[in-house]
C-alpha cells in the first residue's frame, strides 16, 4: 500500500545499517560490507525521491493509526526533513482540496475488500510500534485538515481498510476524506499500471483501430475490477477464459 512506502524505506535502511555493524564480526566482512553498502546506496537513492511528491508523506500522515508518528520518530533530530514533509502535505491540501465544495459522493461498492496479512514478520512489528506511538501534535484547530489531526482517532490497525475508514468519514471531514481517498488509491508501484498499458496495447491491434477511447477505457476498467475480485457474481461478457478477458490477453 502507498502509505507503507516511506515506512518500508526506513525499515530497510535501518535493517541494512544494523547488518553492516553485525557484518564486522563475520567471515569475509569486507565483502559482505561492500554488498550491504551498495544496497544501502541504492535504497537511499529511492528514499531521497520521497521529497519529489507529497503522495508518500501524505498517505502515511492520512493513516489514522499513524498520522505524524512515523515522521516524528524516523526524523527525530532532523527538523528540516519534517518541515519539508509538512510543507509538501500542506501545499497539497491548500492548493487542491481545502477550498473545494464539501458535497461529493463515492460508491461503497467501489471500495476494495480488506486485505489481511498472511503472516507476521519483522516489518509488521516495525509498523505495530508506530501504531501505538502517541500523537503529540498540539496544533490549533484552524481548518478541516487540522481539526482531523488534532482529534483523537479510534483504535486503528494496519490490517483495517483505510478506504472504508475515509468513506465513513466523508460527511464529517468531506475535503480531507477526498484527499485521503485520492492519495491512498494511488498504486504503491507502477507494475499494475504497466500491465494495464500492455493489455490496452494488445487490445488495440491493427484490426481494432476503430475502437472508441471510451470503449477501451471501460473494458480495461472492468478487466481490472474483475482481477481484483470487485465484481463478484458478475455475469457479463468480460470473463477470463484461457488467460484472456474479453479477447484481451492478460
Amino acid at each position: 500500500m502507498v502509505w507503507q512506502v516511506a515506512i518500508a524505506y526506513e525499515f530497510l535502511l535501518s535493517t541494512l545499517e544494523r547488518a553492516n555493524i553485525e557484518s564486522e564480526d563475520r567471515p569475509e566482512s569486507s565483502y559482505l560490507s561492500a554488498c550491504i553498502n551498495s544496497a544501502w546506496a541504492k535504497l537511499n537513492e529511492y528514499y531521497t525521491k520521497l521529497d519529489e511528491t507529497p503522495i508518500y508523506y501524505a498517505a502515511t500522515v492520512l493513516h489514522p493509526g499513524i498520522q505524524w508518528a512515523f515522521l516524528t520518530r524516523a526524523y527525530n533530530g532532523r527538523e528540516g526533513w519534517i518541515d519539508k514533509a509538512r510543507h509538501l502535505i500542506q501545499t497539497l491540501w491548500e492548493e487542491e482540496y481545502r477550498d473545494i465544495p464539501a458535497q461529493w459522493e463515492i460508491a461503497d461498492s467501489n471500495l476494495p475488500v480488506t486485505v489481511r496479512a498472511r503472516g507476521y514478520n519483522p516489518f509488521d512489528s516495525f509498523q505495530d510500534r508506530l501504531m501505538s506511538y502517541p500523537n503529540s501534535e498540539e496544533e490549533s484547530v484552524a481548518d478541516e485538515f487540522e481539526t482531523w489531526q488534532s482529534t483523537k482517532q479510534d483504535t486503528f490497525s494496519k490490517h483495517d481498510n483505510l478506504l472504508e475508514y475515509w468513506s465513513a468519514k466523508r460527511f464529517e471531514y468531506p475535503r480531507v476524506a477526498k484527499m485521503a481517498i485520492d492519495v491512498l488509491s494511488v498504486p504503491a508501484m507502477a507494475a499494475e499500471c504497466e500491465r494495464a498499458f500492455s493489455s490496452a496495447g494488445s487490445m488495440v491491434s491493427p484490426q481494432r483501430t476503430r475502437l472508441d477511447a471510451s470503449t477501451i477505457a471501460a473494458t480495461q476498467t472492468v478487466r481490472s475490477w474483475l482481477k481484483m475480485g470487485l465484481l463478484e457474481g458478475y455475469d457479463g461478457l468480460l470473463k477470463e477464459t484461457s488467460g484472456e478477458v474479453a479477447g484481451v490477453v492478460t
